[in-house]
């Protein structure tokens, strides 16, 4: 009762006030301006859309001994005459769409945009072997236009008209939404986020204790705290989902960009983190891709996987994405295991020229695997760099130790012998 009474009472006061008070109203325009600067959605828009491409790689010495990525290269020519085979099927599919089509788009989204949203979905699924289970995306009319999608049931996506409708030009925009609901479902993220949210509400204490409702508040703050961390890490996942299937990442970054312009309250929009801070997210991890190979690694899975079905859900506000081919279970998708993204953290950074980074992930894989002269030699040339940036001679000892144990484990291997003669 006495917080109602205070909200009352403030917003009386505050009503007052703005009657009451002498404005100067040329200043307080100025001053407005002032904050349209930070706020202005147009400024937010555009100050993230800028293309924040990774840092160019250095000339860096590189024997491709690394390699990211399951695949062959793919003849372009055989490629092109696969893609054209692939367009008689998909002409097909577009066609079935069309047919039983209702009145009442309330209900039933538009064939076309059913069409748009599956060609994305499906090249996303193929580029990435995910064609081991049907996938199934709704598009949804909400009264207020709302810009959010969602996923559930571990196949489950969901496309807001709002946020179609404002992405519905851009593909690689759409490609970084729908990687990023496969991404929480193919990392674990809806087992997970049931768990904790589960666990935080079997835990409260609706009493009028003082310290029982502090309690409760400090775990539904830890809960929401691990909730954010997993959209952080659907936002990298769904961006390597989606740069394998060969989406541009830098027009994709605009459905951030857009997310970036909406209103954001930290306590109400408690699931997901600031907007600013994903963005930052996605700038800083991209860093560390290797858009190449994984470009390659998506158009050899094309080549070799055959246009998966589309058909209109019992639901009628989804489609069915049929699942492919029986493959090997090895062959399917596997999310990066700790050591890959160390080894292309490691990797990248010496790439960039970032050495620092590069020596300390090198080491933390050389604890792991301390038998692995790759390791060793890549070792090596970072120190060798770090020396020559630094004159530091420690660097120069780091490097030539390096190239020796790396010779202990391939004595013949060229590069090593190339590498220790060198220092």
């Amino acid at each position: 009762m006495k917080k109602i009474l205070y909200v009352l009472l403030a917003a009386f006061l505050s009503q007052t006030i703005a009657n009451a008070w002498p404005w100067d109203y040329t200043s307080l325009n100025l001053k407005e301006a002032q904050r349209a600067q930070k706020y202005g959605t147009t400024n937010r828009y555009f100050a993230s859309t800028n293309s924040n491409n990774p840092a160019s790689a250095v000339k860096v010495k590189d024997p491709g001994l690394i390699p990211f990525g399951n695949y062959e290269k793919v003849d372009n020519v055989k490629f092109q005459a696969k893609v054209k085979k692939d367009e008689v099927q998909y002409a097909k599919i577009k066609e079935n769409l069309r047919k039983n089509k209702v009145d009442d788009y309330n209900t039933q989204a538009y064939p076309k945009d059913f069409y748009n949203v599956y060609r994305i979905a499906e090249r996303i699924i193929r580029a990435n072997n995910l064609d081991y289970i049907n996938w199934r995306i709704a598009i949804r009319k909400t009264s207020d236009g709302e810009f959010n999608a969602a996923s559930s049931n571990t196949n489950y996506i969901v496309l807001y008209t709002g946020l179609y409708d404002t992405l519905s030009d851009n593909d690689d925009a759409m490609a970084l939404v729908i990687g990023h609901e496969m991404a929480h479902q193919l990392l674990g993220h809806g087992q997970r986020a049931a768990r904790i949210i589960s666990s935080r509400d079997r835990q409260y204490d609706f009493s009028t204790d003082t310290y029982a409702n502090f309690d409760a508040a400090m775990r539904n703050a830890i809960a929401n705290t691990k909730l954010q961390k997993m959209e952080y890490s659907a936002d990298v996942e769904g961006a390597i989902l989606a740069a394998r299937a060969g989406y541009n990442l830098d027009s994709a970054k605009e459905t951030l960009s857009f997310i970036n312009t909406l209103p954001y309250i930290g306590f109400i929009t408690l699931s997901h983190p600031n907007p600013e801070k994903r963005l930052r997210n996605f700038d800083e991890n991209r860093k560390f891709f290797v858009e190449p190979q994984w470009k390659l690694e998506g158009k050899y899975n094309i080549y070799t996987s055959n246009v998966l079905d589309c058909r209109k859900s019992s639901d009628r506000t989804s489609i069915i994405i049929s699942r492919g081919s029986a493959k090997s279970p090895d062959s399917y998708y596997r999310p990066e295991t700790v050591d890959e993204i160390l080894l292309r953290y490691a990797y990248k950074s010496y790439k960039n020229g970032d050495f620092e980074d590069a020596e300390k992930y090198f080491n933390k894989l050389l604890k792991k695997d301390k038998g692995n002269y790759i390791l060793y030699l890549y070792l090596s040339y970072t120190c060798e760099y770090l020396y020559k940036q630094t004159g530091n001679d420690k660097y120069l000892e780091k490097a030539k130790d390096a190239a020796r144990k790396g010779l202990v484990f391939a004595p013949n291997d060229k590069y090593l012998k190339e590498q220790a003669a060198a220092l």
